[in-house]
């Protein structure tokens, strides 16, 4: 018989399992990391979703979705560092996918329903793959639960999966409590990664580009809604949805991938809301328009490094020899020189060539949607599909 592992204190008064004479190293969370808090906030969204806002999602498809991005992470991260280190991200990853991704078929209720879970863990594998293996600098571009989501969408099609919708139902009370939720968790999570400016900067972007395109007759059509959704409806049920507050507040604001640099941040968040409201703007379906917003942040993403450059040059970082007179203050070239050989060496490398198709294809294949007929057919509920959604 094998001898159990045990938990010990190492020499060191590092916590250790010892398995077989050998001992592994344990990581455990830490009491100040930000990723508790908005396991946290998540979670208990989680829970308004079963109980009182109607999520179709059964509690099977969150629990197996957490379980495999935590088993992955595990995994990859014993094989890389030798040590069994908390799995924080990949809790986080299957809970985000849990909480957008949605499969035909399911309903509120049907709690232990395991109807498409391949679906749920294909997502978090894409999610996870993308986290590492797409790390142009050693660094992870993209949202992990962001892009497995936009490509388990993509991929698997509309009949079989859809996300969240943007309205969150008619109970008025769960609502507010959803509201309530999202943004005292966005005050306690966000000043703490240093986001707030990053988020006011989207809200007020996209608030007023999505103004516009309510101003100038643009609609769509959903499954919950009797009729096209225009005029101010089409503002409040997209620029106010709470489904766009969690994306806000808790994806586009991880810091692992967005800029380091403050002002960085701002032009971050300022440029995902531009590129949202852009892709928004031909969407006649609130599939597309969901898929545009989390297609946003693959594109914004992917530029991160060139944010990162153009807003340290425009913070002017100090004086420069040979620039004058004492107290001028140069900035940064914002054009680096050598640029088009640096891209050119850049896109040999298989990270960089895979970042770019991934940021390229993500928003041209949610654009292409806008033609897609089976969609509207599927939001107009005049599918077989649509009627199991």
């Amino acid at each position: 018989m094998a001898a159990p592992a045990v938990l010990a204190p190492s020499p060191r008064g590092q916590t250790e399992i010892v398995l077989r004479g050998q001992r592994i190293p344990v990581v455990l969370p830490s009491r100040s990391d930000p990723r508790l808090r908005l396991s946290a906030v998540i979670l208990t969204l989680h829970l308004l979703g079963q109980t009182v806002l109607g999520f179709k999602v059964s509690i099977a498809q969150i629990l197996v979705s957490i379980g495999v991005g935590a088993l992955l992470e595990l995994a990859v991260t014993y094989r890389r560092q030798h040590q069994l280190v908390w799995p924080a991200s990949g809790i986080l990853t299957g809970s985000g996918v849990a909480f957008i991704l949605r499969a035909s078929g399911t309903d509120n209720g049907d709690w232990w329903s395991l109807n498409g879970i391949g679906f749920f863990v294909v997502a978090v594998v894409l999610s996870l793959l993308s986290k590492y293996l797409i790390r142009p600098g050693g660094r992870h571009l993209f949202n992990p639960s962001n892009a497995g989501l936009v490509w388990a969408l993509l991929v698997i099609g509309p009949s079989q999966v859809f996300p969240q919708y943007l309205w969150w139902g008619p109970n008025d009370l769960g609502v507010a409590a959803a509201y309530a939720v999202i943004l005292l968790g966005g005050i306690w999570i966000l000043p703490k990664v240093r986001m707030a400016p990053m988020a006011l900067s989207f809200l007020a972007t996209f608030g007023l580009l999505i103004g516009i395109l309510a101003a100038s007759g643009q609609e769509f059509v959903a499954i919950w809604h009797d009729g096209p959704v225009a005029g101010l409806s089409y503002w409040t049920t997209i620029a106010a949805s709470p489904e766009v507050l969690v994306f806000v507040f808790f994806m586009i604001s991880d810091p692992q991938t967005a800029p380091r640099h403050p002002l960085g941040r701002v032009i971050y968040g300022a440029t995902t809301a531009a590129v949202a409201a852009a892709l928004i703007s031909f969407q006649p379906t609130e599939f597309g328009i969901k898929l545009a917003i989390l297609s946003s942040l693959i594109v914004v993403c992917a530029l991160v490094p060139v944010i990162e450059h153009v807003s340290r040059g425009l913070a002017r970082r100090g004086p420069e020899p040979g620039d004058g007179e004492p107290g001028v203050v140069a900035a940064a070239p914002l054009v680096p020189p050598g640029l088009a050989r640096r891209v050119t060496t850049a896109l040999g490398r298989p990270a960089v060539a895979a970042a770019v198709i991934v940021a390229v294809a993500a928003p041209v294949n949610t654009a292409v949607l806008a033609g897609n007929d089976q969609v509207m057919l599927i939001e107009r509920g005049l599918t077989g599909e649509a009627n199991a959604q």
